[in-house]
């Protein structure tokens, strides 16, 4: 069952993929890009679809309750892509038979891309063990189908949950989690795809080829297609479409291109607060392009009416559009700093800065110590082939696209963040660019350079290979049913032993009242909870918080009927809840021992945790 499963989301998320290409067709017919390869131009077509989806439901989600936002929008879906799918269909019939009449070695350099992007799918099909998706990409969605379109001040970083996420709120309305990993692992693909229609511009096939499959074995990226369950890498698909379209802005119909290239970077700005930046930098480059200040207007509307949303709704919820970064304007008096410091070491924000690492960042050769891990690996081609690609620089307008949008972008995402990984968006266009160096290679008589590039691809290739295989086959044999599901979140899952505990303890018990948690993997809690951690939840103000009398409050507000410790409180407010105890008003209703990680997962070392659930004495 678990194979079947596996598939039938993949074979989903394949489905929703046409049907945005079928509705993006339907959109663009009117004003096609004419002379492009097929490849490109579903990209156009997919990438038009997916972002009339989720702005759609990020309308409709102000109006009517998320479940009906999903099937509303979802069903226009579609009907309008089965209307645009005999377009597609002609598209792809032209693919395939570009593709049956390439050489061997694009026979075999697609065949081996497929073999990774279907491993990868695989993988991706495994239970969710990403730790953020746990705290907050799938648990905001989770909240959202259980409270409704309503702000969850417990989960601060619900509020950064952008327009991607809607496509995790899909499979979960559907009430399939593998198939909102599926639609991740469908950007992850889209992604490659256009990063092969980039290096196509400026290489030959064999190599276009070879970037996607870099793209793909490329640590953070596989990691972010198969496992992670976070949407960014949708984000690495819309900017380096929006590259594509807007180096084609002096050359093509002014208003489409203007009106597309708004779009991408409307679906940038409301992925993410980061998106701004890569949206910013997509900016600079069309205005560079197109050199007229009078296609602004239809620019910035076109941003503004796909991009807005997230922002609509936290300035409509908090008064702050950028939830929490502005409330010292807007709320100063009530500011919580303890969770706003929490939250900007959380996401970078407080990192040191210095001109070495300012240096290194936009190549992916920097390194955040604060976050070092597997996550962070982008590999080593955008800066050792630096020097490649800057000989292979030509003054044409995909160059210069490429380069306004990729280190203006880096440098932006450096000085307001400085983490490393917030630059997968711009990685297809970097690696493309070291690629194109490479091959620049073939012009020249430089044969040793030749011989020491091409060796280090292949060694890198093997390694990235290896490490894949490494790191998910315990995934792909979960998704096909060789590990329990149980048992592979028992090994995998941040958290997990402490939420079965509590699951199995409080099944049946009165549904409107609460459980107050203070771990941060949250997605499996099938209880109602509220999260009781300072560093995630504003209304818990460590300075506020030091009385039992101030928890009793609070318990009595947010309905709460139990309180898990596990192992301990946090020690910023333990102090009162621990004198709660020994007053009687905490009293002790069941204990396990259970055993979990200790420290960050990568490290794999492990630890017996005592976990203790606690009733609110009435």
């Amino acid at each position: 069952m678990a194979l079947i499963a596996s598939l039938a989301s993949l074979c989903g998320a394949a489905i929703f993929g046409l049907a945005c290409a079928g509705l993006g067709h339907w959109i663009l017919r009117a004003a096609w890009l004419e002379h492009e390869s097929a490849l490109e131009q579903l990209s156009y077509c997919a990438a038009a679809g997916v972002i009339a989806y989720e702005t759609a439901v990020a309308i409709l989600e102000f109006a009517v309750r998320p479940v009906l936002a999903v099937s509303f929008a979802l069903a226009a879906l579609l009907l309008a892509g089965a209307l645009g799918f005999p377009g597609v269909s002609k598209i792809l019939t032209g693919l395939i038979r570009r593709i049956c009449n390439g050489s061997r070695r694009e026979h075999l350099l697609a065949a081996t891309t497929s073999l990774v992007a279907l491993f990868a799918g695989m993988a991706a099909m495994a239970p969710l063990t990403g730790s953020d998706a746990l705290r907050y990409h799938f648990a905001s969605q989770l909240l959202v189908l259980r409270d409704g379109f309503v702000p969850n001040f417990s989960l601060v970083n619900s509020f950064f949950t952008g327009q991607g996420h809607l496509l995790i709120l899909t499979g979960l309305v559907l009430r399939s989690e593998k198939l909102s990993l599926a639609l991740i692992f469908l950007g992850g693909v889209l992604a490659a795809a256009v990063a092969y229609c980039l290096a196509r511009r400026w290489l030959p096939r064999e190599w276009a080829c070879l970037c996607a499959l870099s793209f793909l074995l490329t640590p953070v990226i596989f990691w972010q297609v198969s496992t992670a369950g976070a949407p960014d890498v949708w984000m690495a698909f819309f900017v380096t479409t929006g590259v594509l379209l807007v180096a084609r802005a002096r050359t093509t119909d002014w208003l489409a291109i203007t009106v597309l290239a708004g779009t991408l970077a409307g679906a940038l700005a409301g992925a993410k607060y980061t998106g701004c930046l890569f949206a910013a930098a997509l900016l600079l480059a069309f205005l560079v392009e197109a050199r007229s200040l009078r296609r602004l207007g239809p620019f910035f509307c076109a941003a503004l009416v796909v991009g807005i949303w997230p922002y609509a709704r936290n300035a409509l919820w908090s008064h702050d559009p950028v939830f929490p970064f502005l409330l010292h304007w807007f709320r100063s008096a009530e500011i919580n700093t303890f969770t706003l410091a929490s939250v900007l070491a959380d996401t970078g924000g407080s990192a040191p800065r210095s001109i070495p690492r300012a240096l290194l960042f936009p190549f992916f050769a920097a390194v955040d110590q604060a976050h070092a891990g597997f996550w962070q690996f982008f590999g080593p081609l955008p800066f050792a082939f630096l020097w490649l690609s800057v000989l292979a620089w030509r003054n044409t307008p995909l160059w210069r696209t490429a380069s306004m949008v990729w280190l203006p972008s880096s440098l932006l995402v450096f000085g307001s963040s400085g983490m490393l990984r917030f630059l997968l968006p711009v990685f297809p266009v970097a690696l493309a660019a070291a690629l194109a160096g490479v091959g620049h290679l073939h012009h020249s008589d430089w044969r040793i350079a030749r011989l020491v590039s091409f060796a280090s691809i292949a060694a890198l290739l093997v390694l990235c290979t290896g490490g894949a295989m490494l790191y998910g086959h315990s995934a792909v044999e979960a998704a096909v049913g060789l590990l329990s599901r149980d048992d592979y979140l028992r090994q995998h899952a941040p958290d997990y032993g402490k939420v079965s505990f509590i699951n199995q303890t409080l099944a049946g018990q009165e549904s409107k009242e609460n459980a107050l948690v203070f771990f941060q993997h949250l997605y499996y809690l099938r209880v109602p909870f509220v999260s009781g951690h300072p560093n995630n939840n504003l209304n818990i103000d460590p300075r506020f918080y030091n009385s039992e009398q101030a928890w009793e409050a609070f318990f009595l507000k947010e309905n709460i009927r139990w309180v898990v410790r596990a192992p301990d409180y946090p020690p910023m407010v333990a102090a009162p809840l621990r004198q709660l105890e020994a007053e009687g008003q905490l009293i002790p209703i069941a204990h396990a021992d259970v055993n979990d990680f200790d420290g960050f997962r990568i490290s794999g070392a492990r630890k017996t945790v005592p976990v203790v659930i606690l009733r609110v004495r009435e």
